[in-house]
Parts: C-alpha cells; structure tokens; sequence
C-alpha cells in the first residue's frame, strides 16, 4: 500500500512539472499601436509636395471637416478660400474629400482580434463626469489633454472603460496615468463628456471592463 501511494504521488509530481500549473488566463499586455488594425497600404497623396503644400493642404482639410454647414459672416472668409481652394487642388490630382474619408475609415477601423481577451493597457485615464471625487465610468486616452485641450483622438485610440470599484481622483489633475486590466470589446459607441463650461460627444471604438487599475509612472 505504502508502495502505491509512493507511486500516485511520483507521477502527481511528474504531471505537474511537466504541464506546469493551473494558472488563470493570460492577461496580455498591449500598446495603443495595438489597436490599430493591419490596413492595405495605400498611395501617399502628398508624395513629391513641399513641407508647405503640405500644410496648407491639410488646412484646407481642416476646414472642409470643422466648416458648419450653415456659414455664418464670422466664417465667410474661410468658405471662400475653401472654395477656391478645392477645385485648384483638384487639379492637382489632389481630392480632399477623398482624403478625408480614407481618414475616416483608417481612424475608425477596429482591431476585432482583440474582442473578447483579457488584456493590460496603459494610458491616462480621464473622468467622464467631474462632478464627484471618484469615477466608475471614464476614458482610457494615449495622451495627457486629450478631448479636454486638444481635439480628441480617433475612435481606434480611445477605450471606455467601467471599474466595479471607483476611482479617486483629483478634479485639479483629470489626467491619471494608469495600466488598466480587464476584458476588452471591439465596438463603436458614443460617450457623453461633462465638462465645467457644458458637454461634449465623444466616438469611442474600444470599451473594457476594468478589473484592476494600477498607478503607472510613464
């Protein structure tokens, strides 16, 4: 008898160093590169331009994306150099129209590998709602001022992440740099960010449950 339990406990040792463990699933550690998908390259509109072709072409890019519809004086001399700009561009072999929707294709095109894994990421984490001293709901963004000073980034690089347990923050430093672990989900949503002076709308294409949520020292 002394001889089979010697024998049941060899090969319980045996299994366990070559199979190693039973561990919980890998959480995979992830960069923001990551949630870009692999897109078919395509041909550079600005090839051969000058660094200042360049840039007054993406101020006209800008303009035909930020223009309103309705043009009020305060924004006639804009229009007018949009529409003499586009035709003269177009000439060029240069559509911005065209231009900006592969833009918004490649900025709103997700990673749906990801859907689904558990996965560690890190960035700064910014409250939707500043009215309290923590959050459970708030976005994960790849750099400091994102959506408040600066225009926010494309859909592709922001996750709307919910923790279980709040969050303290300070309403006089929004920006926390945080590595977030949990469950990640490749969808396009739309999220609602209260600001001090009212609201704005935020496209987001990534959301995550947030099962832990550590402090990180970029």
């Amino acid at each position: 008898m002394d001889s089979m339990i010697r024998y049941l406990l060899f090969t319980a040792v045996s299994l366990f160093f070559l199979t190693g463990p039973c561990t919980a699933e890998d959480i995979e550690a992830i960069d923001w590169m990551t949630l870009v998908p692999e897109l078919p390259a395509r041909e550079d509109p600005f090839a051969g331009l000058s660094d200042k072709e360049i840039d007054d072409i993406e101020w006209i890019i800008y303009l035909r994306m930020a223009l309103p519809e309705e043009i009020t004086p305060q924004f006639e001399d804009f229009h007018d150099e949009l529409q003499e700009a586009l035709p003269r561009l177009k000439k060029k072999g240069i559509d911005v129209d065209e231009i900006i929707a592969d833009r918004r294709f490649r900025n709103s095109a997700l990673n749906t590998e990801l859907d689904g894994r558990l996965v560690k990421l890190s960035g700064y984490l910014l409250p939707l709602d500043l009215s309290g001293s923590a959050v459970t709901d708030f976005l994960l963004v790849p750099y400091v001022g994102a959506c408040i000073h600066v225009p926010p980034p494309p859909p592709n690089q922001i996750v709307y992440a919910v923790s279980a347990t709040p969050v303290p923050y300070e309403i006089d430093k929004l920006f926390h740099a945080v590595t977030v672990t949990g469950r990640m989900k490749t969808k396009s949503l739309t999220r609602e960010l209260f600001l001090v002076d009212g609201s704005s709308d935020i496209d987001v294409g990534y959301s995550m449950t947030a099962d832990k949520i550590d402090k990180y020292m970029p």
